[in-house]
């Protein structure tokens, strides 16, 4: 197929379109409106997508309104705060479509984000009418094309899941067009412009664009203009382009590009440590091509088009030197789609995430176009080889059936062999208006695809979606309604108890609505120095997307991150594992469930149990800025344990990379801050284990962990006001290898039968539980370990590698069971989730919060800064101090802070490893801390430049048309 740039007549093409577009958005989006949904998904749309569009447009319009107070660079309300740049930049900032929000009032925020998701879906199709109108294809042909493009998995999932994501499929084609016009000795300016939108938009998506771009580029010269093209005079027009349009971006870019290398994603392990993907990924791989309503297939390999598109692959493949791009292409795919290692590198080095697979889209929509155009010349010998590679495909569907039942194909199988029947029908009886048959064919197939996607009752996403009115409401009850009359700008916040949601079946982690400053948050950018604060405590909650969560109800480190309010669900999970010192400040009224949780021996109403939620306070959070003149040095703070160093942050302060700035310090007493608890792993079999050499081969084993030094009354009197943690050094999982995991789970059935007469069939019980093991994906590194107390049960897991963002390899980590004001308990249960051979080498120890604890936060909260005020992208305040100390606080630390004592620059410190400090001297002093962007300035400059430059050579362009036309 040749590119043609020949004008010619298409505003009935786009009218027709836009009147297909209308049919497909009922299919994709009005299941959820019949059932009362909206399209907002409970997940990222929910936490992040949503608040952030109605934030951004916030901030738009006050800039409009106010341009000379600029924006704000900083934020307190993303976590602990955070710069809003690396979280606007990458959801809202550089998207074109959020922009559309400041047509709609502030109050009508959520149908504006639903409308721009139908947007944005209309002009994905729209791009690709556009791309394929250069082709001598028919009309009804591109609109055929246009269906396959538009309803797929990745895009079923992406729109409403990732909204972003649906950019791409807008932008691919429009930088394939250019760059043939390039080719074709066109312009570079329609590049230019596609470039810099593709950089603008997202640096991850223009990062797998760009290396599509370069793929496209490569395999269209090689294969078409390898002879013909003139090499210096493309390579100036494609080099101005790709170079313009950096120096274009750059007041974008270079700040990103600082944000993520100083951010949690820096350093993950390449691919999750996958070498190849789990039998089950190759085993239904093939399927996933025409089961258009898998919207989540593992490793974002989702595929799902129209049936027809099988069959056009193999058209395409019939021809392979009459279609050499599509062929090489498609062919790369394939082979790219096997190995983890490529999705790793297209996901920027990190987990082995196909979402590249946004590019392979076009190609096949192509090919149904294709196929479609040339389906009234197909001869019976293409035919015939459509048809035994159809029986083939549909024999290998049917094996992977009977591995696993999936009846969401048996609609896609029909329209497989329909497609077949509709192209035979069409040679054997010259069916008129071909391309209307098979256009209707490829929409109802895509409008199926589409509304089984949506029903709410086939497993998928749909049952996830928010009721109509309902984002309303859970934002006006993010706490129960318990954050009535709180003050907003007091510098305290507040967290949520671990696992225990306020809001039935909703998961928060960011809150962007109530004003209050939530510990918790969920971006794809975090600050690095956080992590390491995190990952050094062995915070079990640390992930790189999310780095502090509930911080794992630990008591010291509610406190230290200045936490005054919890609040808790009574009936949720570990609703009495409260940190220490955080007592019942407020509830809402009380209501019974009469058929749950209530005790079975109760007598009247009096006796049963009501659901309330609860606000807990405390009067031992730490103030946001504080003086300290004791400290830790790094040295000594590196061979504490990680319960040891969350207790010394009371004790004294460590100040990274400047040993100057605690010269004259005292050292801290850390002595007692914790108590070492002896403690032995009992099995229930009545032995007593080896945890460093534990071989886990009966599901139905459990453990005790024992603390013998709490079997007498002096022993428990001890350890009387302390949290209760176990610190793990090293955590090793090493699964049996399929054939041993398959003989100790027989091993188990015939231990289990106990009755006579039992017979057990060994041979479909070894089925059973290999079936189940390769479809789960195992032997793999996953595991999760479980403590239970009376608080409920703590646990500690090792995620699949199959999860993407939130993949973190344990090697080690601190599991908090709760704090105990009386005696700890004598034992706790311990049950390992998966048979395998476990090394696991731990300290129990009793983190202590008496006396010593409370007079260190007296002392603390005591030294905290006064006066202290908020401006824009600053903060100041007055402080005294008696001799010379270290200021301290739980602001992160990032490059872009700077200081004055007294209206008089200040080294700025990096202190308890990741929160800003000072170092003062005895005396009154006014403080002042002001944030800048770090690279902004020098990206604008570059950006600058990149202006001037292109005035330039359009003036210049100008100039050589004139002369031209002349």
């Amino acid at each position: 197929m040749e590119f043609s740039f020949k004008k010619r007549s298409v505003w009935r093409l786009y009218l027709a379109y836009t009147l297909l577009f209308l049919v497909l958005a009922a299919c994709i989006f009005g299941i959820y409106v019949l059932n009362g949904h909206t399209l907002i998904l409970d997940r990222d749309p929910l936490n992040q997508h949503l608040p952030l569009m109605a934030k951004w447009r916030e901030a738009v319009v006050n800039f409009l309104q106010h341009p000379r107070q600029g924006f704000h660079l900083w934020s307190w309300q993303f976590g602990l705060g955070a710069d809003t740049f690396q979280v606007y930049s990458y959801y809202t900032m550089g998207d074109v479509f959020a922009y559309l929000a400041l047509l709609f009032p502030a109050a009508k925020i959520t149908l504006a984000y639903q409308v721009i998701l139908v947007v944005r879906m209309y002009c994905v199709g729209l791009a690709f009418v556009y791309f394929a109108s250069h082709f001598k294809f028919r009309d009804y042909v591109i609109l055929a094309g246009a269906a396959t493009y538009l309803v797929n998995s990745f895009l079923l999932y992406a729109c409403v899941a990732q909204p972003f994501f649906t950019t791409p499929f807008i932008l691919f084609p429009l930088i394939v067009v250019q760059i043939e016009r390039v080719l074709q000795g066109g312009s570079a300016w329609p590049l230019l412009g596609v470039f810099t939108w593709m950089l603008i938009s997202n640096y991850y998506l223009a990062f797998v664009l760009g290396i599509g771009a370069m793929f496209y580029l490569v395999l269209r010269v090689a294969t078409h203009y390898r002879k013909t093209l003139n090499y210096g005079k493309t390579f100036l027009k494609l080099a101005f382009a790709a170079v313009t349009s950096i120096l274009l971006s750059s007041v974008m870019l270079v700040p990103e590009l600082i944000a993520v290398m100083n951010s949690t994603r820096a350093g993950s392990e390449f691919a999750n440590g996958l070498k190849t993907y789990p039998l089950y990924y190759y085993l239904f791989l093939p399927k996933q091509l025409i089961n258009g309503s898998d919207w989540y297939f593992i490793f974002w390999s989702a595929l799902g088009i129209v049936s027809i598109g099988f069959i056009a692959l193999v058209y395409i493949y019939s021809r392979p030197k009459k279609y050499p791009l599509l062929t090489i292409s498609l062919g790369m795919s394939l082979i790219m789609l096997l190995i983890p290692a490529i999705g790793a590198v297209f996901n920027g080095m990190m987990s082995a995430s196909n979402r590249w697979t946004l590019l392979i889209y076009l190609p096949l929509a192509m090919a149904v176009c294709i196929l479609i155009q040339d389906a009234p010349t197909l001869d019976h010998h293409t035919l015939w080889i459509l048809n035994w590679a159809t029986v083939v495909y549909l024999l290998i569907l049917i094996v992977t059936y009977f591995f696993q039942n999936d009846t969401a194909m048996f609609m896609p199988v029909i329209f497989l062999i329909l497609s077949l029947l509709a192209l035979w029908m069409i040679n054997l009886h010259h069916l008129a208006n071909p391309d209307r048959w098979l256009l209707l064919l490829v929409v109802v197939n895509a409008g199926f695809n589409a509304i089984y996607a949506a029903s709410p009752y086939n497993g998928g996403f749909a049952k996830e979606m928010l009721n109509r009115g309902e984002y309303q409401v859970i934002t006006a009850n993010r706490y129960g309604n318990l954050d009535a009359g709180l003050d907003r700008t007091a510098p305290y916040r507040v967290n949520t108890i671990s696992n225990n949601r306020i809001i039935a079946d909703h998961k928060f982690d960011n809150d962007l609505t109530t004003g209050l400053h939530n510990i918790d948050s969920y971006y794809s950018l975090q600050n690095h120095f956080l992590g390491q604060f995190n990952d050094s405590l062995q915070n079990i909650q640390y992930t790189a997307n999310i780095p502090i969560r509930q911080a794992d109800d630990r008591s010291v480190l509610n406190n230290f991150y200045g936490v005054k309010y919890i609040f808790a669900q009574s009936d949720g999970k570990n609703a009495t594992k409260v940190p220490a010192g955080y007592l019942q400040d407020k509830l809402t009224d009380p209501i019974i469930n009469f058929d749950k949780g209530q005790p079975s021996d109760a007598k009247s109403i009096k006796d049963l149990t009501p659901i309330q939620t609860i606000r807990y306070k405390t009067e031992q959070n730490f103030p946001l800025l504080y003086w300290q003149d004791s400290y830790i040095s790094q040295a000594r703070y590196n061979k504490l344990s990680p319960t040891a160093k969350e207790r010394a942050l009371a004790s004294g302060v460590v100040v990274n990379n400047s040993s100057k700035a605690t010269k004259g310090l005292k050292a801290a007493d850390l002595k007692g801050n914790v108590l070492p608890v002896k403690s032995q792993l009992i099995s229930n079999r009545f032995n007593k284990i080896d945890p460093s050499h534990l071989k886990y081969t009966d599901g139905d084993e459990t453990y005790q962990l024992q603390f013998p030094d709490l079997q007498t009354k002096k022993g428990r009197a001890r350890y009387k006001k302390t949290e209760l943690h176990i610190d793990f050094s090293k955590i090793k999982y090493t699964p049996f290898s399929m054939k041993e995991q398959l003989k100790y789970e027989q091993q188990h059935v015939a231990e289990m039968a106990t009755n006579p007469g039992t017979v057990i069939n060994e041979r479909f019980n070894r089925y059973k539980y290999w079936r189940y093991h390769v479809i789960s994906g195992s032997p793999d590194i996953s595991f999760k370990l479980f403590f239970g107390s009376r608080f409920g049960t703590a646990e500690i897991s090792q995620s699949k590698q199959s999860v993407l963002s939130l993949f973190k390899r344990v090697k080690n980590g601190t599991v908090n069971i709760g704090y105990y004001r009386g005696s700890l308990p004598q034992k706790l249960s311990f049950e390992p989730s998966k048979l395998g051979n476990y090394e696991l080498k731990y300290q129990v120890v009793a983190e202590n919060l008496g006396a010593k604890y409370d007079r260190e936060v007296a002392t603390i909260r005591r030294h905290g800064i006064q006066d202290l005020q908020f401006g824009q992208n600053e903060l100041s305040g007055r402080i005294t101090t008696q001799r010379t100390g270290i200021l301290t606080s739980s602001i992160p630390y990032s490059s872009g802070w700077t200081a004055t004592v007294d209206g008089k620059p200040a080294k700025v410190l990096r202190t308890n490893q990741a929160f800003l400090g000072l170092r003062l001297s005895a005396g009154t002093h006014r403080i002042r801390f002001t944030y800048h962007l770090p690279g902004l300035h020098e990206g604008a400059l570059v950006s600058l430049v990149g202006l001037l430059w292109t005035l330039v050579c359009a003036a210049v362009s100008v100039i050589l048309y004139r002369r031209k036309r002349a």
